[in-house]
């Protein structure tokens, strides 16, 4: 059975720098990002006398938050501080679109609206400045 092994250079990061902006490429930014994954919201469903648990789905899913981070740049246009300044508070003004792309061998792309929940710029002491940021999903996502 063969196994394919895949880098970090084989992904690519974009989000929108507002609520429904315009698409920046944030990939050569991140050091870290959280796992795209999507998850389905299940009910206990255990019989009074069952000696295991037993759980059923509700038919409902969720996206899990995203968290990125990665070194501070405020120099670069755009940069990650100038895409992830303000976080999203109008309720009127939608959402961000978010593209993660895996193209290694078949290309697996992961898709969805979410808002910028929180970004925060980090001092360390004999270290370089970093930054980190939580995108929270509203509504679907999708795998293609």
């Amino acid at each position: 059975m063969a196994v394919g092994k895949h880098s970090s250079s084989e992904v690519t990061f974009s989000l929108e720098d507002s609520q429904e902006g315009t698409p920046r490429l944030l990939t050569g930014f991140l050091l870290r990002m959280g796992p795209a994954k999507i998850t389905s919201i299940l009910q206990k469903a255990t019989a009074f006398g069952a000696a295991w648990d037993t759980m059923l789905p509700t038919g409902v899913s969720k996206v899990d938050p995203i968290t990125i981070g990665g070194l501070w740049d405020d120099s670069a246009t755009p940069s990650p501080h100038t895409v992830l300044l303000t976080p999203d508070t109008n309720p009127n003004s939608g959402t961000r679109a978010i593209v993660i792309t895996f193209s290694a061998g078949t290309v697996r792309t992961f898709t969805g609206e979410c808002l910028l929940e929180s970004y925060s710029v980090i001092g360390k002491n004999g270290a370089l400045t970093e930054f980190d940021a939580v995108l929270v999903f509203s509504g679907s996502a999708a795998w293609s």
